[in-house]
């Protein structure tokens, strides 16, 4: 070969075979073909064109060059096998050429596996895509940037409820006004569709509702190529049952509101129904004890007795409701039991005494144990557990009070009696509401509240309550409340200064619309504490009236009033000018803490709750008068 054309051969970037038509053996190849076949060029010369080529249609093309029937190719493909074994994909011309008489056929061959294996793999996930396309549930739509469609899945065309054939690719106004023109607000639909037709780069969300009541949930993003935006996928989702099921949820939800809500005007009203005629009841009882003497006295006594019964067993339902309703709040610090125990031990002591009880308290009360709980609840709970150690007691029998650790994290107050005892199959209705077990229930007061109270208590505060019992022998009851993290106690109260004599009658408006709440302040007054003028109003407007025109020192304002509630009455006297000053102490049936802190935080100069303690009350009406410099 000449050396010029054989370098020239070389430096093709193509694979150049030549062929002897006669021998079908390679009798010229290029450096080229050491690569792509793995033969140097000495193996190529001389070896048949069959060990490289074998492609069918190579095979029949070589049998008809050996048949004399002469053709050549252009641009085929075929393949080639490498000397690895391994097979190569080509894209190969075939030409005859004479060259001094003699023919060569000349192949040129241009690797083309890679190329062929990116059209399969780009054929595989063109099909994968349109498989997962067509099987999604959402409607698909493409768009070029211009909005014009540039595809759509079979879903689109369901949800829509249109055919194929209406759509046409490119044809923007058309297909958009399809589906405009099903929608119940197009309007803001075609609004949200230009914005992101004029973004780009953005994604949006949005919810449609159509014609005929159903909902899709709309979302695109941008069809990137090399992070160029190209157009927009949109997807349709129908969301009609979920939004069906969102109304519902919203609808139980305001129910369930305005439950809540009626629960929480219920128990208030009602605490405040309860309690008021119980004012007159026990306030009378106890001014008619306080008056009488002998077996006069001793009678006045069984009223205050039996109405101080029935104030326990509403104060209990009403906390039964409220914790049902989810209403009650807890004060939650750290609490002394040493305090609580005795505080409570004190209040059972004439109830032990008359049945001839001894009450033990062990051990000494001399160490610190502090929990975290609410110090009213707690002191409620003791005494259920108190109380009914000594009522289910025979008599001269025994209470002992104990407070030891429960694990690394709680005390145990453990109350332990020697009473009837609670059989088996009793014990385990013990903790439920208004169930009286046993045979001796019905010899005993109470409605079978106190011990689920307890426990539901218990359980709010993180604790827990127990018990174990033996019939003839006694029974121990115990709560478990969590150790407090901080030893910080409430501070103790300072006593009320001792009242001086005033310079000037001192004048209280009490605004009630009770008529025997009215009376009995009075009674009290002219008794107890005789200096006071006392000026009553039964009603909202009749009360700020009287208050503009005699400028008491102090106004008693009961929270429940015929003609609007105590809040907004205080609001008003507020911002009059003639009565922003008086300070103003609240009234109400309702002892809940929380509504006590509010009342507080209002601006209320203090709170007190029905039925009164008279000696408390007048207490917290001279402290109040004293710190207004009136006494």
């Amino acid at each position: 070969m000449n050396p010029l054309a054989e370098h020239l051969l070389n430096a093709c970037a193509e694979t150049v075979i030549a062929v002897d038509p006669c021998s079908l053996a390679i009798v010229a190849a290029n450096r080229q073909a050491e690569s792509l076949l793995g033969y140097s060029v000495q193996d190529l010369i001389g070896r048949p064109i069959a060990d490289i080529e074998v492609g069918l249609q190579d095979l029949f093309f070589w049998d008809e060059v050996k048949n004399g029937n002469l053709d050549e190719y252009q641009s085929v493909e075929g393949e080639y096998r490498h000397q690895s074994g391994s097979l190569i994909v080509v894209q190969k011309t075939v030409r005859l050429l004479n060259i001094d008489g003699s023919r060569l056929y000349v192949l040129s061959v241009h690797d083309t596996t890679a190329a062929k294996q990116l059209e399969d793999e780009t054929a595989r996930t063109t099909s994968l895509l349109a498989a997962t396309l067509e099987s999604t549930v959402d409607g698909i739509l493409v768009t070029n940037l211009a909005g014009g469609i540039q595809h759509f899945n079979h879903r689109f065309t369901e949800l829509w409820q249109l055919s194929a054939s209406q759509f046409g690719t490119g044809e923007e106004p058309r297909a958009l006004n399809l589906l405009l023109d099903k929608l119940a607000d197009p309007a803001n639909f075609r609004e949200w569709f230009d914005h992101l037709l004029s973004q780009a780069q953005s994604e949006g969300s949005t919810e449609c509702r159509l014609l005929d009541g159903r909902v899709f949930g709309v979302a695109s993003r941008p069809q990137r190529l090399r992070e160029r935006p190209i157009g927009r996928v949109f997807s349709f989702h129908d969301i009609t049952s979920l939004k069906a099921t969102e109304a519902q949820l919203i609808a139980a939800r305001d129910a369930a509101q305005a439950a809540s809500r009626a629960k929480s005007e219920f128990l208030s009203h009602m605490s405040h129904e309860l309690r008021t005629p119980l004012n007159a009841i026990l306030g009378f009882g106890k001014v008619l004890e306080e008056e009488l003497l002998g077996a006069q006295q001793a009678k006045a006594a069984h009223i205050g007795k039996a109405g101080q019964h029935l104030l326990d067993l509403i104060n209990e339902v009403l906390d039964l409701a409220s914790i049902e309703a989810g209403k009650l709040r807890l004060d939650m610090r750290s609490v002394d039991l040493v305090n609580t125990i005795r505080d409570c031990v004190a209040l059972v002591t004439p109830l032990a005494e008359a049945r001839n009880i001894a009450l033990h308290v062990k051990p000494l009360l001399t160490d610190r144990f502090v929990v975290h709980a609410d110090a009213r609840r707690l002191k409620q709970m003791t005494i259920n557990l108190l109380s009914n150690a000594i009522k289910y007691n025979h008599e001269g029998g025994r209470v002992e009070i104990a407070v030891t650790a429960s694990g690394d994290t709680h005390w145990r107050l453990t109350v332990l009696d020697t009473g009837i005892g609670i059989a088996d199959e009793d014990s385990a209705q013990l903790f439920e509401s208004f169930n009286r077990i046993g045979s001796h229930a019905a010899e005993i007061e109470g409605a079978g509240i106190g011990l689920a109270l307890t426990r539901k208590l218990a359980l709010l505060m993180q604790g827990n309550v127990g018990m174990q019992s033996e019939i003839g022998i006694g029974s121990r009851f115990w709560i478990e409340l969590p150790c407090a993290r901080s030893s910080a106690l409430e501070p103790v109260k300072p006593a009320v200064a001792e009242l001086a004599k005033p310079n000037e009658p001192v004048t209280l408006l009490y605004i009630e619309d009770d008529t025997l709440s009215q009376k009995l302040l009075g009674a009290v007054l002219t008794r107890k504490r005789p200096q006071y003028k006392l000026l009553t109003a039964s009603s909202g407007a009749a009360g700020m009236a009287l208050a503009r025109e005699n400028k008491p020192d102090l106004i008693l304002l009961d929270q429940h009033l015929p003609d609007g509630i105590g809040a907004e009455i205080f609001k008003t006297l507020r911002l009059q000018a003639e009565t922003r000053a008086i300070p103003v102490i609240a009234l109400s049936g309702n002892a809940e803490p929380s509504a006590i802190q509010d009342a507080i935080v209002a601006g209320y100069a203090g709170y007190l709750t029905k039925p009164l303690q008279i000696d408390a009350a007048l207490a917290h009406i001279d402290s109040v008068l004293l710190e207004s410099g009136l006494i």
